[in-house]
């Protein structure tokens, strides 16, 4: 994952990944005929809401958190797992190592000339993988000029005076890229400022390793930026303290697959862990909720093809479950694969319906993308379709060669007044205010719109698996 390329165009998952450029949805008719078949019925929104309340209740019960590497991951690994095998699926839970994360309480920036004090969780929070520093030193503006580049280019820093905090607007790369920048050119520190983000609702992107990150690198709102940009102009020096601990954990995948001898493999997955800072109940709760009742669903019926349905850790760090599943895969275990389909953030409470539809995605892709997009409005719900260039889980597949597709409601996007209008909600305000916050709890989440989603993903499925949607 370190070395991934950075995709086309992002959209707010990107967050995750560290990625701050998104891509608007796009509103994109399809003239695709669905087939004709018989489908299952409907399934329905008080089972969804029960799994996600056992996941509120995970969460809990160990400090509010389900992050990969904690006792409330690996609970919820244990609760996914029993659930499948009560449901008759064959179960296994293989194991990965992963780069563990905490940022300690206590952080601090400080600027100086009697200017403001800001703390971690408040006003800004430390990257995944940043390191610990307690430092003074002047801040050097960077990638704030050629459409705010936020230090993406190496050559955004061709002025900057080493041994300074540098400071960045987000940028159209993976923050990794920039941090790499700035150690390479000296900085003691690195900080971007959002502007979107007021007290409270600064994120925590991923650098997705701890390699080469030697240098403290901070997430902040934009009350800090004003502040650092006011210290630049005054002159004044900065005081960083930042304290992390990164070690190596254990984490599980859940793989779960149904029986039977046939050659190809549907396959249907989403991330189980949640983030650093909140319970992470639509993020990916949603998902997770979902792809069980998709897997009660399915357990009834007779797919021609088998059904492989994966529930990974470590996707909040950088897709490294399904990273680690995909690369082990040999050739004829990737040939198996007729598609997979993902579920990232399925209930977003201000939410616009939206299909994948990557260009760059494997042959096979549009087909998929096309059958949901065919089947929602047939159902009353006209879905948005967006590039999400490989931003969650499905990123691997594809880049495997296998057809991928899902289904998303948005994150920090900001719904328009024609959204709005279509879909109701709150035009001006965040597809989800909550995510990646301790607000991303289960009153938030849109159940119905979850469950219409758990039946295009049924249907999509099975119309794979018997052959009625031919997938090359």
């Amino acid at each position: 994952m370190t070395n991934r390329a950075r995709p086309a165009l992002g959209l707010a998952l990107g967050l995750i990944l560290g990625l701050t450029a998104c891509a608007a949805p796009t509103t994109a008719p399809s003239s695709f005929a669905l087939p004709s078949m018989e489908l299952p019925s409907a399934i329905r929104p008080a089972d969804i809401r029960a799994h996600l309340v056992a996941l509120q209740r995970i969460a809990d019960e160990n400090g509010g958190l389900r992050t990969a590497g904690t006792a409330g991951y690996e609970a919820s690994v244990q609760y996914v797992a029993s659930e499948l095998r009560t449901m008759g699926y064959s179960v296994e839970t293989p194991e990965f190592q992963i780069a563990t994360y905490l940022e300690l309480p206590g952080g601090v920036v400080e600027v100086g000339g009697g200017g403001p004090t800001f703390r971690t969780g408040e006003d800004f929070r430390a990257m995944i993988y940043s390191a610990s520093r307690d430092l003074t030193a002047a801040v050097t503006p960077v990638g704030f000029a050629d459409g705010e580049n936020g230090g993406c280019d190496a050559s955004d820093f061709a002025a900057f005076v080493t041994g300074t905090i540098a400071f960045a607007p987000p940028g159209h790369c993976y923050r990794r890229e920039v941090v790499l920048n700035a150690v390479a050119a000296g900085a003691v520190a690195l900080v971007v400022s959002y502007p979107q983000y007021a007290k409270g609702e600064a994120r925590r992107p991923t650098l997705l390793s701890p390699d080469g990150i030697d240098i403290p690198v901070l997430s902040a709102t934009g009350e800090v930026g004003d502040a650092l940009q006011a210290a630049v102009a005054d002159g004044a020096e900065v005081h960083i303290r930042v304290a992390t601990e990164i070690g190596q954990a254990t984490v599980h995948n859940v793989i779960a697959e149904s029986h039977g001898i046939a050659a190809r493999v549907v396959m249907l997955g989403g991330h189980l862990d949640g983030v650093h800072d909140g319970p992470g109940i639509n993020d990916n709760g949603s998902g997770m909720a979902a792809l069980l009742e998709i897997a009660r669903v399915l357990a009834d019926e007779e797919p021609v093809a088998r059904i492989r349905l994966a529930f990974w850790g470590g996707e909040e760090f950088g897709l490294l479950g399904s990273g680690d599943y995909v690369e082990a895969l040999d050739a004829d275990g990737r040939a198996e694969i007729a598609a997979y389909l993902n579920f990232d953030m399925l209930g977003s409470p201000n939410y616009v319906p939206i299909v994948y539809d990557e260009p760059g995605a494997a042959p096979g892709s549009a087909g998929i993308a096309d059958f949901l997009d065919t089947y929602l409005r047939g159902v009353g719900v006209s879905p948005e379709r967006m590039d999400l260039a490989g931003g969650s889980d499905h990123y691997f597949f594809s880049q495997a060669g296998i057809p991928t597709g899902g289904l998303f409601s948005g994150a920090t996007e900001v719904k328009t007044d024609a959204q709005a209008a279509e879909y109701g909600g709150t035009a001006g305000k965040a597809m989800d205010t909550c995510y990646h916050l301790a607000c991303d709890t289960v009153d938030r989440v849109d159940l119905d719109l979850v469950a219409t989603f758990a039946d295009a993903a049924v249907a999509v499925t099975l119309a794979i698996s018997r052959g009625v949607l031919q997938i090359p």
